[in-house]
């Protein structure tokens, strides 16, 4: 279980997806915020500061791709945690092929989801 204080924000234009996804998380222990956009997401970050622990985005998205968001975010909040997750394979992987930085294909596999969020949770955590 996860330390209460841990806090994941998730960027995902789908909302049945973003719904599931945050559901997922909140039942493991994680506060979530939840964003529909990239600009919303860069909104909810700036009012928590860099409290957010881990950033988990759609790379493919209307307006402002996850990568951009991402982008932003991590200069912000040196440290960062990014998890990449799309259900297009040949563009998604060149975007997320960065080092530091996860990639997940959709559509989910809940376990592989829960146990990088847990990997890189006990990392930033050392």
């Amino acid at each position: 279980m996860p330390n209460s204080k841990e806090t994941v924000l998730i960027v995902e234009d789908e909302p049945f997806v973003r719904e599931i996804a945050a559901d997922m998380l909140r039942s493991e222990g994680y506060i979530v915020l939840e964003a529909s956009s990239g600009p919303e997401a860069l909104v909810i970050s700036a009012e928590q500061g860099c409290k957010i622990d881990l950033l988990l985005t759609d790379l493919i998205m209307p307006g402002m791709t996850g990568r951009m968001l991402a982008d932003i975010l991590t200069a912000r909040c040196a440290g960062l945690n990014v998890i990449f997750m799309s259900g297009y394979i040949d563009d998604s992987r060149t975007e997320a092929m960065v080092e530091g930085i996860h990639f997940i294909q959709k559509p989910l596999d809940w376990d592989k989801l829960k146990s990088m969020i847990r990997d890189l949770m006990k990392q930033k955590n050392q």
